[in-house]
């Protein structure tokens, strides 16, 4: 499955109508923060509005993600969603992966899932654990270094 989404003007269409395409698409595996990502699923919802000098485009698109976690090790799968909503005035646009009026689902998806993606995870239940006690409360062992340099005059 490519991802290749046709997006030039339907013959008949007139300013103001919409059509909505729906899509899965294959990504490929990708090296990101020193460890694999698989993507195992990935569809795209795509919304398509003619208007009187281009397209406006509603790109959202849902990926899971299988990866490690980094408390331990354990596969794990992140579900993700992102995307763009555009305007179109011409057949190409480099941002959203656009040429020649098609939209590339799985160029798009390349490009935007490294931000997407957090730089640390986690398995259900094994998130990083906060502190106990306020962030003002000093540690124990460190008291004895408070009058250090207090000025005493």
């Amino acid at each position: 499955m490519t991802g290749l989404i046709p997006l030039r003007r339907r013959p008949g269409a007139g300013v103001g109508d919409r059509h909505e395409l729906h899509a899965d698409f294959d990504v490929e595996p990708f090296d990101l923060y020193g460890r694999r990502h698989e993507v195992t699923e990935a569809r795209a919802a795509v919304g398509v509005t003619r208007l009187s000098e281009g397209l406006h485009l509603d790109l959202r698109v849902f990926v899971v993600v299988r990866t490690t976690c980094d408390r331990t090790l354990d596969p794990t799968e992140l579900h993700l969603e992102f995307g763009d909503s555009e305007f179109l005035a011409g057949p190409y646009n480099r941002e959203l992966s656009v040429e020649d009026w098609t939209l590339d689902l799985r160029g798009y998806t390349e490009r935007a899932l490294p931000n997407e993606v957090p730089m640390q995870v986690f398995c259900p239940g094994s998130e990083p654990v906060e502190a106990a006690g306020s962030s003002d409360e000093i540690d124990p062992r460190w008291r004895g270094l408070g009058g250090l340099f207090a000025s005493g005059h």
